[in-house]
């Protein structure tokens, strides 16, 4: 597994196929290893780039904090060391908000845009957000990453059929740092970028599942407030949408990248 030196952290990255760049972020307490549908079926057309985090993974920590803006510092980082100017973007998760803040603070270097199973602004606003983080917190801080793999998997991962996925998942998780784990969770309830959704001009498709944390509303809102935004829920899905539905997001995301640009909206008084 190559890596390359970006600032004070090393990232270790997995890279499949050739032509256009897209860039696949994670999610909090993911890797490179969530994206292994994506990799060999993208690969078929795009030279995909899948980074481990700073703090997660095979990468390392480095001196600074888990922010958001930290990991989409990274992001910038490690594209130059890829040579890439400009990319297709797909974040899930944490790696949705990591994707939204490199996109506005670097929005010529992002052609297009997918938003899988993340919102913009992860601040606790309602007691059904105040309990996904406090139970994250306790069961990481009290259990461990073992334990809280285990609960995640069998959220993401309902189904009796699905057993080798959340195997899978588990003996991912429980390889995360509990210290890099809790200040990545810390960092991501302060994030929030709603106040500047007018500024992603580019293409976006907000991939929502049926059975996530984030309800209904609140990726319909995120959609609707997005200038060139295209809304795809899919049913029965739950948190871990790229790995448990991988066949029918993938199509998704091939349409989305393959269609003309939405055309902007017009923004209202």
């Amino acid at each position: 597994m190559p890596r390359v030196r970006v600032g004070d952290v090393d990232l270790y990255y997995r890279e499949a196929g050739s032509g256009a760049p897209l860039l696949l972020v994670h999610g909090l307490g993911g890797s490179s290893l969530d994206w292994e549908h994506q990799l060999a079926y993208f690969a078929a057309r795009y030279r995909v780039l899948a980074p481990d985090l700073r703090g997660f993974g095979d990468s390392t920590r480095g001196r600074g904090a888990l922010s958001v803006r930290a990991h989409a510092a990274d992001i910038a980082g490690f594209l130059d060391a890829m040579k890439v100017t400009r990319c297709r973007l797909i974040g899930h998760s944490m790696g949705g908000a990591v994707a939204q803040q490199f996109a506005l603070e670097q929005p010529q270097r992002v052609e297009r845009m997918v938003i899988a199973n993340s919102v913009p602004s992860f601040r606790p606003r309602s007691p059904r957000h105040h309990l996904e983080f406090l139970y994250r917190l306790v069961v990481m801080a009290v259990l461990g990453p073992a334990r809280l793999a285990e609960i995640g998997a069998r959220r993401s991962f309902p189904d009796p059929a699905q057993a080798a996925q959340r195997a899978r998942a588990v003996a991912r998780g429980a390889r995360n740092s509990r210290r890099n784990y809790l200040a990545a969770l810390q960092a991501l309830s302060t994030w929030s970028v709603i106040e500047r959704l007018d500024e992603l001009q580019m293409p976006v498709l907000v991939a929502a599942s049926e059975h996530d944390y984030f309800g209904h509303d609140e990726t319909v809102m995120f959609a609707h407030a997005l200038p060139r935004a295209r809304l795809h829920l899919f049913k029965g899905a739950h948190h871990g949408l790229p790995g448990e539905q991988p066949a029918a997001f993938n199509a998704v995301v091939e349409r989305f990248f393959d269609a003309p640009s939405p055309v902007r909206r017009k923004a209202t008084a």
